[in-house]
């Protein structure tokens, strides 16, 4: 049994039976006519180039000005490189790196959502201490993954690309951060305020963007290995390895790492949420006069056990015991709450417990060639695999129909980009295209085996039921609760943007987007459950009555314009401003599908604009490669689907909404002696409900968006000395999340109720020895670092939420997730 899966044969599930295959959409195969008459139109650019004379043929280093390519492409490419501090100033987009140097805020058990929490205006809460368990993450207020975040409005707006390429689900479209757990093989993160370049975007870019950069070749040899241990049982190994310059042009990285955590700081009663990970990856490239050729892989997983939110005041009610399942009585035991069984007690494993497994692989491959003097072609084609799978026990006492639940989903991508960047005389011009294709499988059950399967509907509702003559009880292939459907989605685009520069210190960046999408839902309820269906036993998830949500298929086509301008009004400082529009697909199979019409689903739209002032200085005085940015923003945006959840767990209801995002984020760093690194990101926001209605007309519009922090900081002092061969690097910093207003699960609406603010500091250490003091031939440094992390032990709520008695019976209570106490982590790592 894998280790990573140790309740993997918990549920023993009946064979799926074999599904009719469904085209995606009415469109599938089909490139638009757009797409067609771009593509031919920067062909017959190409074609107008000509033939380079004699001797100036592409394959001619001397002849075809690669570099100045590259270098007009820069300032515009935030998917295929890390920008430098260079390309960032010159940019007319809000965009923030983080490098390695600032990820180590993360930690060495750190994933995706901890290293994330650096950058000005994103907000992350994360279920534990790895980066195996669920997060949440926002951007300015846009959201993407899960977190147990109630009246989540803005979920699934922000991209997320690993080395460029989309790891997003584009038919549920909610991207989880445990899917890059390990942070070792990632050399940078770049993060995209607003939808940005319409080159640059995806299918899910109307909030922002996160682009992963992995460790990437390199023409000198080398590696790494390290590991680390620290509280709670966690340990963790990691290696990668640069083939350097193999001949012919090739050359190679391999990386990865494991983590495994015996406990979660949410732990009690006899069980410890333990959790584990690993992500590997490989990519080779093949370099060659006027371009490159490479291919990638990549593959990660992540279990983990979510811990249920804790009482915050003790109840009468509500014990460690849970309850009487038949009378709804309190079990006789101490009181549980954060007050009196302890701030991070978690309930025991034989009331609770819920284990999310996560997994994805990637393959792409990216060619750039440079076909002429001024016109070079980019394609990148890439397959992505992923599945979600969920073993959730509830044995609290107030849902015994549904002790037991089984989620499982599987994704499968596979999508072609091309297009080609055209140096004109007086601007440089990207004009293509992309196709994808996805396919979502959606099973979702609730049983309870000791309990009689009723009839839910009908003149017999709420008798036991009679299959084949003989009373039955619930299980996998006859629940009480469930849903089976695929989503098929297939995603067009295409694209121009222009860069131009009509003086050296003017960029006006326009683009425009005209983009498909194409969906076919198909409800598979009756096939994965024909007794259910047929006898009216248990009730599915559509939320329908005992029908079945009908199959249907949808097309939406927009057009998304975009404009930018960077002013360099000094050498070293600019203003710039940007506006763009964007839309995503309603996504979601056991969601907006499987419970609202087709004919009543629209895009979800985003319209922003941002004013900014940048600087950039790579000496002058104290400022060395320093950086500055101030900005403003607004975001609207539209069409929202907001999911509420339900007490009964039968389905979920979805109010409708518009909210306004606007603030100011403010970044700084800056070397201002040789030993000496200090950081600052701070944001301020406010965000507020245009329009919010619930399904029954209630309505709260003019409320603050939920989960939406109103500032955000971190301040970091990095400073190192050398001293007989070894090498000192003391670090402080401190993380500050401003106080959110929370969501009422009980009214299904936001609140103004406030959830305090709270700061966090954190300290680290490590020794470095160079290679004059290693013994062992090759080897280049070794280091040792020692890491506190919540150095104050300060304890806080990271979220909280008014229940609607779903979890404990008792409507109205104030429920809380815990943020990390004090955690210390000793790391080991080797250079050769």
């Amino acid at each position: 049994m894998c280790k990573l899966c140790p309740k993997k044969n918990r549920y023993r599930i009946l064979a799926t039976p074999t599904r009719p295959e469904y085209p995606a959409g009415t469109g599938k195969g089909i490139i638009p006519l757009v797409m067609l008459v771009l593509l031919m139109c920067v062909n017959g650019a190409v074609q107008a180039q000509g033939t380079p004379p004699s001797g100036e043929n592409p394959s001619s280093g001397t002849i075809v000005n690669i570099g100045a390519v590259a270098v007009a492409a820069k300032p515009l490419n935030t998917l295929t490189a890390l920008p430098s501090k260079k390309h960032v100033f010159e940019s007319t987009q809000s965009v923030k790196v983080i490098n390695k140097k600032q990820m180590a805020v993360a930690g060495p058990a750190g994933g995706a959502a901890q290293a994330l929490a650096v950058a000005p205006g994103v907000n992350v809460m994360t279920e534990g201490q790895t980066g195996a368990p669920r997060a949440a993450i926002s951007i300015n207020g846009m959201k993407t993954g899960w977190g147990n975040i109630a009246g989540n409005a803005n979920d699934g707006t922000v991209m997320v690309t690993f080395d460029g390429v989309p790891m997003v689900d584009p038919s549920y479209e909610v991207w989880q951060a445990s899917e890059i757990p390990q942070l070792s093989l990632i050399k940078g993160i770049s993060v995209t305020y607003g939808p940005g370049y319409a080159v640059n975007r995806w299918y899910d870019n109307i909030g922002g963007a996160i682009n992963f950069i992995p460790l990437q070749p390199t023409a000198k040899a080398g590696g790494t290995v390290g590991g680390f241990f620290g509280s709670y049982g966690t340990h963790g190994e990691d290696f990668s390895l640069r083939t350097g310059d193999m001949g012919d042009g090739w050359s190679g990285v391999l990386a990865g790492g494991v983590t495994q955590s015996s406990s979660n700081y949410l732990h009690g009663y006899g069980f410890d949420n333990p959790s584990s990970n690993y992500a590997y990856y490989a990519k080779f490239v093949d370099r060659f006069r006027g371009g490159h050729i490479s291919f990638g892989a990549y593959t990660a997983s992540a279990q983990s056990y979510r811990p249920v939110p804790i009482p915050v005041a003790p109840n009468a009610a509500v014990t460690i015991n849970g309850a009487n399942p038949i009378t709804g009585a309190p079990n006789p035991g101490p009181l549980y709450s954060q007050q009196t069984t302890g701030f991070y007690t978690t309930l025991p494993d034989s009331l609770y417990s819920k284990q999310s497994i996560v997994y994805t692989s990637l393959l792409y491959s990216n060619y750039v060639n440079h076909v002429s003097r001024n016109v070079t072609l980019h394609n990148l084609i890439w397959y992505r695999y992923g599945h979600r799978q969920h073993l959730h026990y509830d044995n609290i006492g107030f849902e015994a129909n549904v002790l037991d639940q089984y989620y499982y989903t599987t994704s499968s991508t596979y999508g072609d980009k091309l297009y080609y960047d055209i140096r004109l005389p007086f601007n440089d011009l990207s004009v293509g295209a992309y196709y994808l294709n996805n396919k979502y499988d959606s099973l979702l059950e609730f049983y309870n085996p000791s309990l009689p399967a009723q009839y839910a509907y009908g003149p017999n509702a709420g008798q036991n039921a009679i299959v084949d003559g003989q009373p039955v009880n619930y299980s996998p292939s006859l629940p009480s609760h469930y849903h089976d459907s695929y989503l098929y989605m297939t995603d067009l685009a295409a694209f121009i943007q222009d860069d131009i520069q009509p003086i050296r210190s003017l960029r006006i960046t326009p683009g425009i987007r005209f983009v498909s999408f194409q969906t076919n839902f198909v409800n598979n309820a009756s096939t994965r459950f024909p007794v259910n269906v047929a006898d009216l036993i248990g009730t599915n998830g559509d939320g329908t009555g005992g029908h079945n949500q009908p199959n249907s298929s949808t097309t939406y086509r927009e057009v998304e314009p975009s404009i930018g301008i960077n002013w360099k009004v000094f050498k070293y400082v600019a203003l710039y401003a940007n506006y763009s529009t964007a839309y995503k697909a309603p996504a979601g199979a056991t969601g907006t599908y499987a419970h609202l019409l087709a004919s009543s689903l629209q895009p979800q739209k985003s319209t922003q604009y941002q004013v900014g002032l940048k600087a950039f200085v790579p000496h002058y005085g104290l400022l060395n490669d320093a950086s500055f940015g101030v900005n403003y923003y607004r975001l609207n945006d539209t069409n929202e689907i907001i999911p509420i959840p339900v007490v009964s767990h039968l389905y979920s209801l979805f109010a409708s909404g518009s909210s306004n995002f606007n603030g100011v984020n403010l970044y700084f760093d800056d070397n201002p002696m040789a030993a000496l690194h200090v950081f600052s990101n701070i944001s301020f926001e406010r965000a507020t409900y245009q329009n919010y209605t619930t399904p029954s007309g209630g309505s709260y519009s003019g409320l603050p968006v939920s989960n939406v922090p109103s500032q955000t900081a971190n301040v970091g002092v990095y400073y190192q000395f050398y001293t007989h061969g070894i090498v000192y690097a003391p670090r402080l910093w401190w993380q500050y999340t401003g106080a959110q207003d929370i969501y009422n699960n009980n009214t299904n609406a936001p609140t103004t109720q406030k959830l305090p603010a709270f700061g966090i500091w954190n300290a680290s250490m490590k020794v470095s020895f160079d290679h004059q003091n290693m013994i062992i031939p090759g080897l280049h440094q070794i280091s040792l670092s020692v890491g506190v992390y919540n150095l104050l032990n300060k304890q806080y709520n990271a979220y909280e939420y008014i229940s609607s008695g779903g979890y404990y019976g008792q409507a109205g209570e104030l429920l809380g997730e815990p943020g990390a106490p004090r955690m210390v982590y000793v790391t080991l790592n080797a250079a050769f």
